[in-house]
Protein backbone atom coordinates (compact mmCIF):
# COMPACT_ATOMS: atom_id res chain seq x y z
CA UNK A 1 0.00 0.00 0.00
CA UNK A 2 1.17 3.02 -1.40
CA UNK A 3 1.80 5.94 1.92
CA UNK A 4 0.79 9.38 1.31
CA UNK A 5 3.40 11.82 0.50
CA UNK A 6 4.88 14.17 3.54
CA UNK A 7 4.40 17.26 0.88
CA UNK A 8 2.16 18.16 -1.52
CA UNK A 9 3.08 20.98 -3.65
CA UNK A 10 0.57 23.10 -5.96
CA UNK A 11 1.35 24.27 -9.33
CA UNK A 12 -1.72 26.38 -10.59
CA UNK A 13 -1.00 26.64 -14.37
CA UNK A 14 -2.52 28.98 -16.84
CA UNK A 15 -0.85 30.73 -20.02
CA UNK A 16 3.09 30.29 -18.73
CA UNK A 17 4.50 27.77 -21.52
CA UNK A 18 7.80 29.63 -21.63
CA UNK A 19 8.26 29.53 -17.96
CA UNK A 20 6.77 26.23 -17.11
CA UNK A 21 9.63 23.62 -17.72
CA UNK A 22 11.81 26.28 -15.38
CA UNK A 23 9.36 25.70 -12.59
CA UNK A 24 8.90 22.04 -13.06
CA UNK A 25 12.76 21.63 -13.28
CA UNK A 26 13.43 23.35 -10.27
CA UNK A 27 10.87 21.55 -8.31
CA UNK A 28 12.58 17.94 -10.12
CA UNK A 29 15.77 19.13 -8.33
CA UNK A 30 14.78 19.18 -4.78
CA UNK A 31 17.16 18.12 -1.79
CA UNK A 32 13.60 16.29 0.14
CA UNK A 33 12.28 13.75 -1.95
CA UNK A 34 9.34 13.02 -0.66
CA UNK A 35 6.60 14.84 -2.01
CA UNK A 36 3.53 14.98 -4.93
CA UNK A 37 2.78 17.56 -7.49
CA UNK A 38 -0.49 18.77 -8.46
CA UNK A 39 -0.11 20.50 -11.73
CA UNK A 40 -3.20 22.48 -11.97
CA UNK A 41 -4.12 23.26 -15.84
CA UNK A 42 -6.70 25.75 -15.00
CA UNK A 43 -7.88 25.90 -18.67
CA UNK A 44 -4.52 26.81 -20.49
CA UNK A 45 -5.01 27.64 -23.97
CA UNK A 46 -1.36 27.22 -24.94
CA UNK A 47 0.95 24.09 -24.86
CA UNK A 48 1.42 23.51 -20.86
CA UNK A 49 -0.91 20.67 -20.62
CA UNK A 50 1.77 18.68 -23.13
CA UNK A 51 4.53 19.91 -21.19
CA UNK A 52 3.16 18.39 -18.08
CA UNK A 53 2.63 15.15 -19.82
CA UNK A 54 6.14 14.91 -20.46
CA UNK A 55 6.94 15.66 -16.51
CA UNK A 56 3.69 12.55 -15.69
CA UNK A 57 6.18 10.70 -17.96
CA UNK A 58 9.43 11.43 -16.69
CA UNK A 59 8.36 11.70 -12.66
CA UNK A 60 5.45 9.22 -11.03
CA UNK A 61 5.18 12.14 -8.05
CA UNK A 62 4.11 14.52 -10.71
CA UNK A 63 0.40 14.53 -11.70
CA UNK A 64 -1.64 16.48 -14.32
CA UNK A 65 -5.44 18.01 -12.96
CA UNK A 66 -7.25 19.77 -15.78
CA UNK A 67 -10.15 22.05 -15.02
CA UNK A 68 -12.08 24.64 -16.54
CA UNK A 69 -10.97 28.22 -16.33
CA UNK A 70 -11.20 29.68 -12.34
CA UNK A 71 -8.68 31.63 -12.05
CA UNK A 72 -5.58 31.48 -9.40
CA UNK A 73 -7.77 31.32 -6.50
CA UNK A 74 -9.38 28.62 -7.55
CA UNK A 75 -6.90 26.54 -8.96
CA UNK A 76 -5.47 26.72 -5.83
CA UNK A 77 -8.44 25.30 -3.86
CA UNK A 78 -8.47 22.43 -6.39
CA UNK A 79 -5.32 21.72 -5.51
CA UNK A 80 -6.13 21.64 -2.03
CA UNK A 81 -9.28 19.50 -2.72
CA UNK A 82 -7.09 16.43 -3.93
CA UNK A 83 -3.51 17.19 -2.56
CA UNK A 84 -2.56 14.13 0.06
CA UNK A 85 0.27 15.59 2.12
CA UNK A 86 0.85 16.43 5.75
CA UNK A 87 1.96 19.67 4.44
CA UNK A 88 1.06 21.60 1.67
CA UNK A 89 3.04 24.30 -0.66
CA UNK A 90 1.81 26.79 -3.38
CA UNK A 91 4.45 27.39 -6.51
CA UNK A 92 3.25 29.83 -8.95
CA UNK A 93 4.11 28.43 -12.49
CA UNK A 94 6.19 31.05 -13.73
CA UNK A 95 8.41 30.81 -10.66
CA UNK A 96 11.16 29.19 -9.54
CA UNK A 97 12.70 28.07 -5.89
CA UNK A 98 15.80 27.16 -4.37
CA UNK A 99 17.27 22.92 -4.44
CA UNK A 100 16.70 22.99 -0.90
CA UNK A 101 12.89 25.18 -0.36
CA UNK A 102 11.04 22.14 0.82
CA UNK A 103 13.69 20.85 3.11
CA UNK A 104 14.36 24.21 5.01
CA UNK A 105 10.63 24.89 5.59
CA UNK A 106 9.77 20.99 6.25
CA UNK A 107 12.25 21.28 8.82
CA UNK A 108 11.57 24.59 9.71
CA UNK A 109 7.97 23.08 10.95
CA UNK A 110 8.92 19.45 12.20
CA UNK A 111 11.82 21.34 14.06
CA UNK A 112 9.92 23.90 15.83
CA UNK A 113 6.15 22.53 15.83
CA UNK A 114 4.83 25.16 13.66
CA UNK A 115 1.94 24.82 11.37
CA UNK A 116 3.83 27.55 8.69
CA UNK A 117 7.12 28.15 7.88
CA UNK A 118 8.01 30.95 5.97
CA UNK A 119 11.18 32.09 3.90
CA UNK A 120 12.91 35.11 1.73
CA UNK A 121 11.97 35.51 -1.45
CA UNK A 122 13.82 36.68 -4.71
CA UNK A 123 12.53 38.79 -7.59
CA UNK A 124 13.34 36.83 -10.77
CA UNK A 125 13.92 38.20 -14.39
CA UNK A 126 14.02 35.33 -16.65
CA UNK A 127 15.36 36.97 -20.23
CA UNK A 128 18.49 38.40 -18.09
CA UNK A 129 18.89 35.80 -15.58
CA UNK A 130 19.19 38.23 -12.88
CA UNK A 131 17.76 37.65 -8.97
CA UNK A 132 17.07 40.49 -6.95
CA UNK A 133 16.85 40.20 -3.15
CA UNK A 134 13.26 41.26 -1.71
CA UNK A 135 14.21 44.35 0.90
CA UNK A 136 12.75 43.16 3.54
CA UNK A 137 14.86 40.69 6.05
CA UNK A 138 12.67 38.68 8.24
CA UNK A 139 15.28 37.40 11.43
CA UNK A 140 15.20 33.73 11.64
CA UNK A 141 12.99 33.11 14.66
CA UNK A 142 9.90 31.25 15.89
CA UNK A 143 7.09 33.58 16.40
CA UNK A 144 3.44 32.97 18.02
CA UNK A 145 0.38 33.53 16.29
CA UNK A 146 -0.67 36.95 17.61
CA UNK A 147 2.91 38.37 16.96
CA UNK A 148 3.08 36.73 13.58
CA UNK A 149 -0.46 37.93 13.01
CA UNK A 150 0.47 41.69 13.50
CA UNK A 151 3.53 41.32 11.43
CA UNK A 152 1.43 39.60 8.07
CA UNK A 153 -1.13 42.08 8.60
CA UNK A 154 1.24 45.12 8.83
CA UNK A 155 3.14 43.52 5.94
CA UNK A 156 5.88 44.34 7.89
CA UNK A 157 9.35 41.94 7.45
CA UNK A 158 6.62 39.13 7.06
CA UNK A 159 4.25 39.18 3.29
CA UNK A 160 0.94 37.54 2.81
CA UNK A 161 2.07 35.91 -0.46
CA UNK A 162 1.05 32.47 -0.77
CA UNK A 163 4.31 30.90 -2.36
CA UNK A 164 6.89 31.61 0.14
CA UNK A 165 5.11 29.49 2.83
CA UNK A 166 4.47 25.76 3.63
CA UNK A 167 1.78 24.65 5.48
CA UNK A 168 0.48 21.79 7.86
CA UNK A 169 -2.51 21.18 5.11
CA UNK A 170 -4.79 20.86 8.24
CA UNK A 171 -4.93 24.52 8.78
CA UNK A 172 -7.11 24.63 5.69
CA UNK A 173 -9.17 21.53 5.99
CA UNK A 174 -9.65 21.53 9.66
CA UNK A 175 -10.96 25.35 9.74
CA UNK A 176 -12.46 25.36 6.29
CA UNK A 177 -10.28 27.96 4.69
CA UNK A 178 -10.18 28.65 0.98
CA UNK A 179 -9.01 31.26 -1.08
CA UNK A 180 -11.74 33.64 -2.35
CA UNK A 181 -11.90 34.13 -6.03
CA UNK A 182 -10.63 37.64 -6.37
CA UNK A 183 -7.69 39.54 -6.88
CA UNK A 184 -5.09 39.32 -4.00
CA UNK A 185 -6.58 36.37 -2.40
CA UNK A 186 -4.03 35.91 -0.77
CA UNK A 187 -3.62 39.21 1.03
CA UNK A 188 -7.26 37.95 2.13
CA UNK A 189 -6.18 34.15 3.06
CA UNK A 190 -2.82 34.28 4.97
CA UNK A 191 -3.84 36.12 7.82
CA UNK A 192 -6.61 34.16 8.31
CA UNK A 193 -4.16 30.81 8.15
CA UNK A 194 -1.70 32.68 10.66
CA UNK A 195 -4.97 33.42 12.88
CA UNK A 196 -5.52 29.99 12.93
CA UNK A 197 -1.45 28.73 13.26
CA UNK A 198 0.11 28.60 17.21
CA UNK A 199 3.43 29.19 15.69
CA UNK A 200 4.73 30.12 12.51
CA UNK A 201 8.72 29.67 12.29
CA UNK A 202 11.05 32.27 9.91
CA UNK A 203 14.12 30.95 7.74
CA UNK A 204 16.31 33.23 6.50
CA UNK A 205 17.49 32.21 3.69
CA UNK A 206 16.33 32.93 -0.08
CA UNK A 207 14.37 29.95 -1.22
CA UNK A 208 11.91 31.27 -3.58
CA UNK A 209 12.48 33.38 -6.73
CA UNK A 210 9.49 35.23 -8.21
CA UNK A 211 9.27 35.95 -11.87
CA UNK A 212 9.05 39.77 -12.46
CA UNK A 213 7.12 40.00 -15.58
CA UNK A 214 4.81 42.01 -17.92
CA UNK A 215 1.36 40.27 -17.80
CA UNK A 216 1.35 39.44 -14.18
CA UNK A 217 -1.70 40.66 -11.71
CA UNK A 218 0.39 43.02 -9.84
CA UNK A 219 1.72 44.48 -12.75
CA UNK A 220 -1.35 45.24 -14.64
CA UNK A 221 -3.82 47.49 -11.49
CA UNK A 222 -6.87 48.37 -12.45
CA UNK A 223 -9.96 49.56 -10.42
CA UNK A 224 -11.34 45.79 -10.18
CA UNK A 225 -7.97 44.35 -8.08
CA UNK A 226 -8.22 48.36 -6.44
CA UNK A 227 -11.46 46.77 -4.91
CA UNK A 228 -10.32 43.79 -4.12
CA UNK A 229 -7.49 44.88 -2.46
CA UNK A 230 -9.87 46.64 -0.14
CA UNK A 231 -12.62 43.39 -0.33
CA UNK A 232 -9.47 41.11 1.19
CA UNK A 233 -8.25 43.73 4.14
CA UNK A 234 -12.86 43.50 4.85
CA UNK A 235 -12.32 39.99 4.63
CA UNK A 236 -9.46 39.85 7.33
CA UNK A 237 -10.98 41.94 9.52
CA UNK A 238 -14.35 40.37 9.20
CA UNK A 239 -13.10 37.09 10.30
CA UNK A 240 -10.96 37.87 13.27
CA UNK A 241 -13.85 40.16 14.31
CA UNK A 242 -16.33 37.13 13.66
CA UNK A 243 -13.59 34.87 15.74
CA UNK A 244 -14.14 37.42 18.56
CA UNK A 245 -10.73 39.09 18.13
CA UNK A 246 -10.56 42.07 16.43
CA UNK A 247 -9.76 44.40 19.68
CA UNK A 248 -6.12 42.67 19.53
CA UNK A 249 -5.64 43.33 16.25
CA UNK A 250 -7.35 46.70 16.11
CA UNK A 251 -4.68 48.91 15.75
CA UNK A 252 -2.81 46.76 12.89
CA UNK A 253 -5.80 46.60 10.88
CA UNK A 254 -6.26 50.25 10.92
CA UNK A 255 -2.84 50.25 9.77
CA UNK A 256 -3.23 48.60 6.58
CA UNK A 257 -6.58 49.78 5.93
CA UNK A 258 -4.94 53.38 6.05
CA UNK A 259 -1.84 52.15 3.61
CA UNK A 260 -4.11 50.31 1.30
CA UNK A 261 -6.16 53.72 0.84
CA UNK A 262 -3.32 55.69 0.25
CA UNK A 263 -1.75 53.65 -2.47
CA UNK A 264 -4.94 53.43 -3.88
CA UNK A 265 -4.91 57.39 -4.44
CA UNK A 266 -2.11 56.73 -6.87
CA UNK A 267 -3.47 53.59 -8.52
CA UNK A 268 -6.70 55.32 -8.77
CA UNK A 269 -5.13 58.41 -10.97
CA UNK A 270 -2.95 56.30 -12.60
CA UNK A 271 -6.01 54.00 -13.90
CA UNK A 272 -7.27 57.29 -15.34
CA UNK A 273 -4.53 58.80 -16.41
CA UNK A 274 -3.85 55.52 -18.61
CA UNK A 275 -7.36 55.79 -20.10
CA UNK A 276 -7.15 59.35 -20.19
CA UNK A 277 -10.48 59.71 -18.90
CA UNK A 278 -10.97 61.65 -15.35
CA UNK A 279 -14.18 62.17 -15.86
CA UNK A 280 -15.46 59.98 -13.11
CA UNK A 281 -12.20 60.01 -10.83
CA UNK A 282 -13.09 62.66 -8.23
CA UNK A 283 -16.27 59.71 -7.70
CA UNK A 284 -13.31 57.02 -7.25
CA UNK A 285 -11.64 59.00 -4.92
CA UNK A 286 -14.23 59.34 -2.41
CA UNK A 287 -15.44 55.91 -2.74
CA UNK A 288 -11.98 54.59 -1.59
CA UNK A 289 -12.16 57.25 1.15
CA UNK A 290 -15.45 56.00 2.19
CA UNK A 291 -14.13 52.29 2.00
CA UNK A 292 -11.00 53.13 4.55
CA UNK A 293 -13.99 54.53 6.53
CA UNK A 294 -15.53 51.64 6.58
CA UNK A 295 -13.08 48.94 7.45
CA UNK A 296 -11.91 51.31 10.00
CA UNK A 297 -15.19 51.72 11.66
CA UNK A 298 -16.26 50.60 15.09
CA UNK A 299 -19.53 50.17 13.83
CA UNK A 300 -19.00 47.48 11.31
CA UNK A 301 -21.18 43.98 12.14
CA UNK A 302 -19.09 40.82 11.47
CA UNK A 303 -21.47 38.16 9.29
CA UNK A 304 -20.63 34.57 9.01
CA UNK A 305 -19.00 33.87 5.14
CA UNK A 306 -17.25 36.49 2.89
CA UNK A 307 -18.61 39.60 2.89
CA UNK A 308 -19.02 42.31 0.60
CA UNK A 309 -18.48 45.66 -0.37
CA UNK A 310 -20.86 48.12 0.47
CA UNK A 311 -19.67 50.30 -2.46
CA UNK A 312 -17.19 49.96 -5.43
CA UNK A 313 -15.11 52.14 -7.58
CA UNK A 314 -16.01 52.14 -11.27
CA UNK A 315 -13.44 51.03 -14.31
CA UNK A 316 -12.72 54.44 -16.38
CA UNK A 317 -13.63 54.23 -20.03
CA UNK A 318 -10.45 53.82 -22.38
CA UNK A 319 -10.68 57.25 -24.39
CA UNK A 320 -7.11 56.46 -25.66
CA UNK A 321 -9.03 53.26 -27.32
CA UNK A 322 -11.93 54.80 -28.46
CA UNK A 323 -9.86 57.43 -30.14
CA UNK A 324 -7.12 55.04 -31.98
CA UNK A 325 -10.10 53.48 -34.05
Amino acid sequence: MKNDPVISIVVPIYKVEKYLPRCLDSIMEQTFDDFEVLMIDDGSPDNCAVICREYEKKDKRFRLLQKNNGGLADARNYGIKFANGEYIVFIDSDDCIHKDYLKVLYEECVNNNAEISYCRFKYSYFMSHICIPMLSFPKKRVLDSEKALHLIIRDNSLHSYAWNKMYKRSLFTDNEISYPKIYFEDIATSPILFFNASKVAVSDRYLYYYEKRVGSIMATIDIQKVNDVMLSILIIRNYIQYNNAYEKYRASLKFLSKKMYLINIYSIFNQHLKCRNFSNMSFNMKINRQLYEYLISDNYKAVSGIPELPFRMKQPENKKKRSSK
